[in-house]
């Protein structure tokens, strides 16, 4: 058996695609893991050095034309699309990174998030054409010495690509004299009280809260809850937390936030019982459940730099949680409750 280039290349583009997928879909949940998006730049770089030679292997295919048929009809069709819409997605990830373009486009959607919403939605494409038209995988493709060198190749142009391509980025948000965070967000007025921006999902915030009327319920156990209006929450011990926001539109923004720890008010330790976390549910009806392990992070804020927070940052109360993105960070919080194990999968299906 001979070596392939056809099957070469298609298998380092799945594996680079595979890995692009899974940190990237880290990315979007967690924000501390440096490494995790260094890798995903890395995996980047490398599906981009694999172009050229993909183009070749496609014009080739495409030169013999459609057919009334499933695999040279529709799927090449499918093939087409995928192709135009990953070079859009390359393109704007390079974009946001070295800062060309608007910082917001279309839909009020910044370039970074059309990036990663256009990458989820070509998973569906990308797998059945994957299915349908990717070869096998042969051992001979990259043990022998033409599989070896092209390997070795690629992989130096893509880590060199991905080096010159930071320290770039990393010149461009000097010049702009704006930080570049390890998640690709851009540093938003850090330290400023309620001055940093908001991001919020449709139709959330619309209703003031009335303070007068407002509670925090604390189910800790079943029968066991607690009751805390807003001078009651300002009237316990209070903590003060350092936390970086990072919102997946790509901003973040570091601030001093004031409040209560979530465990000291449950008991959080998970060698006491079967505590799986925290749902956290917000006036909006908007709901997250935190892992346990996570949820003795979380600080129960009213305040961010010294000031009380407004009411587009959640007032009276919302959730701070250092590891997560920002659509973790539940506000204008209303209920808690602990999730035990067996009510894990009522918990989310009330919720979904």
């Amino acid at each position: 058996m001979r070596f392939s280039l056809l099957r070469f290349i298609n298998i380092v583009i799945l594996t680079a695609v595979c890995i692009l997928s899974l940190t990237g879909v880290y990315g979007l949940f967690w924000s501390r893991t440096g490494w995790i998006f260094d890798l995903h730049r890395a995996a980047g770089w490398i599906l981009v050095a694999a172009i050229p030679s993909k183009i070749a292997i496609s014009w080739a295919s495409l030169r013999r034309g459609f057919q009334r048929n499933f695999d040279r009809g529709v799927m090449l069709a499918v093939s087409i699309l995928l192709s135009v819409v990953s070079l859009l997605v390359i393109g704007l990830g390079i974009a946001w990174m070295w800062r060309i373009g608007p910082a917001e486009s279309w839909l009020r959607q910044t370039l970074i998030s059309w990036h990663w919403m256009l990458a989820l939605g070509l998973l569906a494409p990308l797998i059945l054409h994957a299915w349908r038209r990717w070869p096998h995988p042969k051992r001979i493709d990259f043990t022998s010495r033409r599989g070896a060198t092209r390997l070795l190749v690629l992989g130096g142009l893509g880590l060199t690509a991905w080096l010159i391509a930071d320290i770039f980025a990393r010149q461009r948000a000097a010049a702009a004299r704006n930080i570049r965070r390890s998640t690709g967000s851009r540093e938003d007025r850090s330290f400023s009280g309620n001055q940093f921006a908001v991001t919020n999902g449709p139709h959330e915030g619309k209703d003031p809260i009335e303070i007068e009327k407002w509670r925090l319920t604390i189910q800790d156990r079943p029968g066991d809850i607690q009751s805390f209006d807003y001078p009651g929450l300002l009237a316990l011990p209070q903590s003060l937390m350092t936390a970086t926001l990072d919102c997946t539109l790509g901003w973040f923004s570091t601030q001093e936030w004031q409040g209560v720890r979530l465990d000291q008010l449950i008991d959080l330790d998970p060698e006491t019982g079967l505590v799986l976390g925290v749902k956290l549910v917000s006036a909006s009806g908007y709901a997250q459940i935190i892992p346990v392990y996570e949820a003795r992070q979380i600080l129960l804020a009213t305040h961010v730099g010294n000031e009380p927070l407004d009411h587009w940052h959640g007032f009276p109360l919302r959730a701070v949680l250092p590891s997560r993105r920002g659509w973790f960070w539940v506000k204008w919080l209303t209920h808690i409750q602990v999730v035990e194990m067996p009510e894990l999968s009522e918990t989310r299906n009330s919720y979904l």
